[in-house]
């Protein structure tokens, strides 16, 4: 199963944020498309899987790349966000200092 559909997660994670997922993997799009920007903003190297936090403004907050491996990694990822620690340090920083 996978960390994020995790009951306690889902709670935290519906609570918090309104999720989307959006699949690029076959979109091939030129620079002329419009939708380029978009994809190139939120994932420039096409990494997967990646979760991108937004404030209330559209402004990323953290950006998680690759796979959350566990329950209290999500809760974690979680509470940075939503607690708001991005405005005082990094996610690095903030999880040696929970560990």
């Amino acid at each position: 199963m996978s960390v994020l559909r995790n009951p306690e997660v889902m709670a935290k994670y519906s609570k918090h944020y309104i999720g989307v997922h959006a699949d690029f993997s076959e979109l091939l799009l030129d620079d002329s498309d419009p939708r380029h920007a978009t994809v190139q903003r939120f994932n420039p190297r096409k990494w997967r899987p990646v979760m991108v936090f937004l404030d209330g403004t559209g402004k990323e907050v953290m950006r998680h790349v690759g796979r959350v491996n566990s329950k209290e990694d999500a809760l974690l990822i979680d509470r940075f966000v939503s607690e708001r620690y991005y405005l005082k340090t990094n996610f690095e920083a903030f999880r040696a200092a929970n560990e």
